[in-house]
């Protein structure tokens, strides 16, 4: 019997951007468009938390690697400037970047971040003449149709221009590209696909109506909204909500003016449920020790203006809070998408959807049903709708009738809905995440990193020894998570025929064996200095040639044509 193992799952030696294979096919799309021609303008539409700051990070790297090109990242918020460049250095740690706003003027880096409001100043876009980048990323590329952005990209007109946003769709008719997105997905898609968790919304009534109230822009006037929904009998049914159906969820709360946020941060007190407001007035390294105080328990609930709806990232958020009755899709989109990140113990993400009154057909709100345009049952899950749209068809099909829509819809009890089959993780008090796998009770935890806020890490404990190793240091929790289950998968499906790599076994520190199958592969690889390597060292080495040459052997392999008869 052949004992030899099959499969060798090997951490690598530094934290690794692993492309989900929509990533992979944009970021392959985007080099061929950029080949094709290097001053074109080209637009990617992703739901929120699909990674489009990794997909352009890991553009911006292949491009600068092939063509040495300088990149300039353009948003208009602090929070988008900080994740883009933290996410391009987990692509390339040794990154030097330079950053444009809140008054820094630092152009010196192979990638500059800039805020919009700065870089369109005439001094600025003079010196953007000057230095000519090659590449142009624009971050929430739906405001891109705006003057501030439209008089960056004439400063550029030879640069390659990549947009990326979650709702091109914009409440002035606007166009924010000439032509069709180079690629394209949605939420349903995501959450088909389990890269997104699953959502379900339950409509909360008031006695508001929204009936009187004018709209300005395709939007609720604010000032009237305002005047409307901020009172204390509806600030309380929010807060009631909250404990009714999502205890102990972290929430987010979206209000509409700075005002109604502090109301509703109080209110929330007031019932025992920590709480506070957030805005654009709120200092940034505030807001940090807010969203840090969100992540470990200590606040439950985050009532903001407009603030976390664009470049917030907390996978562990599982609950939104719709406060503010808005009839902007992208707004609704944007504000659900808070909560749709993957994250351990994560099952799904409740939208508290406070419903007001509204006769007039032509003023009424967004909800989850329109925004995803599906029927959604209140308290129904995405995937749920999905299953029961599936049985209701095989009904149909199987009566050989018309099917006639219910007068009450009634919901299965037993459903037990999921595309990616979830990990059972466990969270402890410290904020840690704990997976066992097989019956070698084999532990892999991501651990919150002591160094990076909102990073983790990964380490393992591993039979029979279980002496912890760490695999992954400083690395963003959806990755760390990704990468953790890829490993755990593989042990699971296969616990006979696998080995976990042990990083302190003692054959890694021995030289490669001049005469061995390494050493062969190492000079077929080109890999200089191989003969000061150590065994652990050639190891990694071959796991990412043989990966790359894998991956290049797929994107050449010619697709099958179907035979004719």
């Amino acid at each position: 019997m052949n004992t030899t193992p099959r499969t060798v799952l090997a951490p690598p030696p530094c934290p690794a951007v692993i492309l989900r294979p929509y990533q992979e096919a944009c970021v392959r799309r985007l080099l061929a468009a950029y080949e094709q021609d290097q001053h074109g303008h080209e637009l990617l539409v992703l739901p929120t938390a699909a990674g489009k700051t990794v997909i352009f990070s890991q553009v911006i790297y292949e491009l600068a690697e092939r063509y040495g090109l300088h990149a300039l990242i353009v948003a208009h918020t602090d929070e988008l400037l900080y994740q883009a460049a933290e996410k391009y250095r987990q692509v390339k740690p040794t990154a030097v970047i330079g950053k444009v706003g809140g008054g820094i003027h630092d152009y010196g880096g192979e990638v500059t971040v800039a805020s919009v409001d700065t870089i369109s100043r005439p001094e600025h876009l003079a010196t953007l003449k000057r230095i000519g980048y090659g590449l142009v990323v624009v971050d929430e590329a739906h405001r891109s149709a705006a003057p501030k952005y439209q008089r960056v990209l004439q400063a550029l007109p030879d640069a390659f221009v990549l947009k990326v946003t979650a709702t091109p769709d914009r409440l002035d008719g606007k166009l924010i590209s000439q032509k069709p997105p180079l690629y394209s997905t949605d939420i349903l898609a995501m959450i088909e696909q389990g890269y997104l968790c699953d959502v379900k919304a339950i409509a909360i009534r008031t006695e508001t109506s929204l009936d009187s109230i004018h709209t300005e822009g395709g939007d609720y006037r604010e000032q009237e909204l305002e005047a409307a929904i901020d009172l204390p009998q509806r600030n309380g049914r929010v807060a009631e909500a909250y404990c009714e159906h999502a205890v102990g969820r972290r929430a987010i709360c979206f209000a509409v003016t700075v005002q109604h946020a502090h109301n509703l941060a109080n209110v929330f007190t007031s019932v025992g449920i920590p709480a506070a407001a957030i805005s654009g007035e709120t200092p940034l390294g505030e807001r940090r020790r807010l969203y840090h105080a969100l992540r470990t328990g200590e606040v439950n609930v985050l009532c903001n203006v407009l603030v976390l709806n664009e470049g917030f990232d907390l996978p562990l958020v599982d609950c939104v809070i719709m406060a503010r009755p808005t009839r902007s899709r992208a707004l609704f989109v944007q504000c659900i998408g808070r909560g749709l990140r993957l994250a351990p113990a994560k099952k799904d993400c409740l939208i508290l959807d406070l419903t007001d009154n509204c006769l007039k057909h032509r003023l009424e709100p967004q909800d989850l049903g329109k925004a995803l345009g599906r029927r959604v049952i209140d308290g129904e899950t995405v995937m749920e709708s999905i299953k029961r749209e599936e049985e209701e068809k095989r009904e149909c099909a199987s009566s050989g009738s018309p099917l006639i829509r219910r007068l009450k819809d009634q919901r299965s009890t037993d459903l037990a809905i999921d595309i990616k089959a979830r990990l059972d993780w466990q969270e402890h008090d410290d904020g840690t995440f704990v997976l066992e796998i097989g019956q070698e009770k084999h532990r892999i935890l991501l651990v919150p990193s002591a160094v990076l806020e909102g990073s983790y890490e990964v380490w393992a404990e591993l039979a029979p020894t279980f002496i912890q190793q760490r695999w992954l240091a400083h690395t963003p929790l959806g990755w760390a998570q990704e990468y953790a289950e890829r490993q755990a998968r593989l042990l699971a499906s296969h616990e006979n025929n696998v080995v976990l790599v042990d990083r302190h076994a003692g054959w890694r520190s021995l030289p490669v064996d001049s005469g061995g199958k390494q050493a062969c592969w190492l000079k077929r690889f080109g890999i200089a200095g191989w003969e000061t390597l150590t065994r652990g060292e050639a190891s990694e080495i071959l796991d990412r040639e043989f990966a790359a040459l894998d991956k290049e052997r797929r994107a050449t392999r010619p697709s099958p044509t179907r035979r004719r008869r």
